[in-house]
């Protein structure tokens, strides 16, 4: 929690600072709304408190440093009140949903975890008194009528039950009496019109069912009050004709209509993250634009003052970093809500890497990296995305030269094994816990950093990465000996046949190593 509360702090200063430096080129009226980018992280980490913590602090900094009269908690201007209660407001407001997602969203799965552990007790309880059933009806239907399980004795050709226990009705209302007097289609239709399909089929698995196996299925039923509840049946046989003919079967049910709903919950709690995802980032990119305009104005008339442009210069990186973290926020939205469009092409692999250098190769002279590519002889290629498939790679490498000292190693190698086309990006950067690698790829996750060293970012990128591939019919994973010793990232993807041999003879082999310092 302590994390959150400093992230809640530098966030509001380093917004501070880019206001400050910013406020000129606004009249002393500079965007206050760029305070969510400090309180979005905090409150997303720490929950409420972070969140109102950010809001707090930038509404004061706001209010003495960047409202006219500065250094002043005195307010003249109308206008003003309103930018800063907007500014607190929306502050709360955000602190508030995110918090409430989040805590909903631990209810749900909570809620789930019980249910489910619940039902395997259950489960095991029911099986164990299916064994004892075969020393004897008599024995066996004692046992039945005083399961904690709604059980069942149903006659396939007939189409009716011909048992039912105490719990059976308690759960359903109906007493055997009851569904004695229903005709079969009658009956059936207690089962809903959505899950009948699904029930026949079971149904008629049923005749094929050897004796000891079990067949499950889901379906929601009918009880005597017109409530629809969802249940979970477990089925096997009970008498077979003289023929080898099954004639009856035995069930046991579970009303899962509990965890059927938290489920929905939880699904309904990740559409709406998703939801309020894809506004917040569409929200956030639109004073980024003239910001950017801002800046390409103030390095074309040119500043007088040193510091001016160096503050120009500060302004134009971050505005790039944020602008990167939004279109990262962006995507992860796109692909979780299913809205993301392949252009599939035939590509090769080395145009692929070749694109992603074009964006990592200035961060990495930047750090003065030696990178070194090897790619295969013949060419190697995908049917695919090649813009995407160049983000996948990107991400990877970028991600390879922030979290590697200056100086490090950069290797980035492609082949081609068991039809599949592997990209390894490997260096011998920060190196990655051990309790991390499970949990990489999911939404938000980043090392802890020291405070001398932080990244930035909101650990979007390796999920993008991940998505991507997954889209593309491949998968990744990562690897590392622990902390300070490395990390390899490696994509999988499926490759098309290998060339014809006169076009694998038109192409020169390949075997590149670069060293690149900036």
């Amino acid at each position: 929690m302590l994390n959150s509360y400093v992230i809640a702090v530098l966030g509001t200063l380093a917004v501070s600072l880019v206001l400050a430096f910013f406020n000129p080129v606004f009249a002393g009226s500079p965007p206050l709304l760029l305070f969510l980018v400090a309180v979005l992280p905090a409150a997303w980490r720490g929950g409420l408190g972070p969140g109102l913590l950010a809001t707090a602090l930038s509404t004061f900094v706001g209010m003495y440093f960047l409202v006219e009269p500065s250094y002043s908690l005195d307010i003249a201007e109308t206008a003003e009140k309103l930018r800063l209660l907007l500014l607190f407001s929306v502050g709360m407001l955000l602190s508030l949903v995110l918090d409430r997602l989040k805590k909903s969203e631990a209810r749900a799965r909570e809620a789930v975890i019980d249910r489910e552990k619940e039902l395997k007790r259950e489960i095991v309880e029911h099986w164990e008194t299916e064994q004892k059933l075969k020393d004897g009806e008599t024995f066996a239907r004692k046992v039945l009528m005083s399961s904690l399980n709604g059980l069942y004795i149903y006659d396939i050709k007939t189409g009716t039950d011909t048992f039912i226990n105490a719990q059976y009705t308690r759960l359903t209302g109906y007493t055997l009496d009851d569904l004695k007097t229903l005709p079969g289609p009658a009956f059936f239709a207690l089962f809903h019109p959505d899950d009948q399909a699904r029930v026949v089929a079971h149904l008629e698995n049923l005749t094929r069912i050897a004796d000891g196996d079990v067949s499950e299925i889901e379906y929601r039923f009918k009880t005597a009050d017109g409530r629809w509840i969802w249940c979970l049946s477990r089925d096997a046989v009970f008498s077979r004709d003289a023929d080898g003919t099954v004639r009856q079967c035995i069930g046991a049910f579970l009303d899962i209509t509990e965890r059927k709903q938290a489920e929905e919950a939880l699904r309904e709690s990740d559409r709406r993250k998703d939801e309020f995802l894809a506004m917040l980032g569409h929200e956030l990119r639109n004073p980024l634009a003239p910001i950017r305009n801002a800046v390409k104005v103030m390095k074309k008339v040119g500043l007088p003052h040193p510091k001016l442009a160096w503050a120009s210069d500060v302004i134009d990186r971050q505005v790039n970093q944020l602008a990167h973290l939004v279109d990262d926020l962006l995507d992860v939205s796109r692909i979780v809500q299913g809205k993301i469009t392949l252009h599939k092409t035939t590509v090769e692999v080395d145009k692929v890497i070749e694109l992603a250098l074009e964006t990592a190769r200035p961060l990495i002279e930047a750090r003065h990296h030696e990178l070194k590519l090897t790619l295969p002889e013949a060419p190697l290629r995908l049917d695919g995305d090649a813009i995407r498939l160049a983000q996948v790679v990107g991400n990877l490498l970028n991600n390879a030269a922030k979290y590697t000292p200056d100086g490090g190693t950069i290797w980035v190698t492609a082949a081609r094994k068991n039809g599949e086309a592997i990209i390894s990006v490997r260096d011998t950067g920060e190196g990655i816990p051990k309790n991390l690698l499970p949990k990489l790829f999911k939404l938000f996750t980043q090392a802890e950093r020291t405070l001398d060293r932080a990244q930035g970012g909101l650990g979007l990128g390796l999920t993008i990465v991940q998505k991507i591939v997954e889209l593309h019919g491949g998968w990744v994973e990562a690897k590392s000996e622990g902390p300070g010793r490395g990390s390899e990232f490696i994509v999988y993807l499926p490759a098309l046949a290998p060339a014809l041999e006169t076009d694998s003879l038109s192409r020169e082999a390949v075997n590149k190593s670069e060293s690149l310092s900036g």
